[in-house]
């Protein structure tokens, strides 16, 4: 199962010069609760954006052409994006896209499943979330919070 991950504003906005534009703790806190335990995939500039490297608790691929300036445990790395998605599509264990831009366009036809924070708060960016058909997917759960929204969403 392919999963996608992300927060945005209501207009789209995901990221700002690499990082996100926004520090909602509690949406931070969503993110490391749903991802714990499960592999995530990640592009280059999600992966140059994080401060922990790589994400504890969890099985990381990042998906770059580029060599590494040092390696890292629990990190596996590939340039076959399709190859990585065609493996997971046919499995049960989740894998969690988590960015960036890039990463979801290419690969946004193998999502099985959508997690969508909206932050309620509008910010500035230059990053904007995959564009998606609702009528592909169907929303299954909902949990408000002070600053965002979480929407869960299963393709038909």
């Amino acid at each position: 199962m392919i999963s996608f991950l992300w927060a945005q504003t209501e207009s789209g906005i995901i990221g700002k010069d690499n990082q996100l534009p926004w520090n909602i703790k509690e949406e931070m806190q969503h993110f490391i609760n749903y991802t714990k335990g499960k592999t995530v995939l990640m592009g280059r500039n999600t992966w140059e954006s994080l401060s922990v490297k790589p994400l504890p608790n969890r099985k990381n691929i990042l998906i770059t052409s580029r060599k590494l300036e040092k390696s890292y445990n629990n990190l596996e790395i590939s340039k076959n994006l399709k190859e990585i998605l065609e493996k997971y599509k046919s499995t049960n264990e989740e894998l969690v896209v988590i960015g960036g831009s890039q990463i979801y366009s290419t690969a946004f036809d193998y999502a099985d499943k959508l997690v969508i924070s909206v932050i309620k708060e509008e910010y500035q960016g230059d990053k904007y979330a995959p564009k998606w058909d609702k009528n592909d997917f169907n929303l299954t759960k909902e949990e408000n919070y002070k600053e965002f929204t979480v929407y869960y969403y299963e393709r038909y």
